[in-house]
């Protein structure tokens, strides 16, 4: 990851500008999903967990409608 410093940008802003691109492209939040191994089962529980949450979710904002 690099950003470069723009002419007459102060360091805040690059910083500013550093934090925005380093959440855009979700880089900590892989770190911290890296940080422990996680089986591949364990994964497909996980996201059949994250799957069936948004579709209750999702029943719900629509009941609510």
């Amino acid at each position: 990851m690099k950003v470069e410093r723009r002419d007459n940008e102060t360091v805040e802003q690059l910083l500013k500008r550093f934090n925005k691109v380093v959440v855009a492209e979700r880089i900590t939040k892989t770190y911290r999903e890296k940080m422990h191994f996680v089986s591949k089962s364990e994964q497909r529980k996980e996201k059949r967990r994250r799957a069936e949450r948004n579709r209750r979710k999702k029943m719900m904002q629509q009941a609510s409608h």
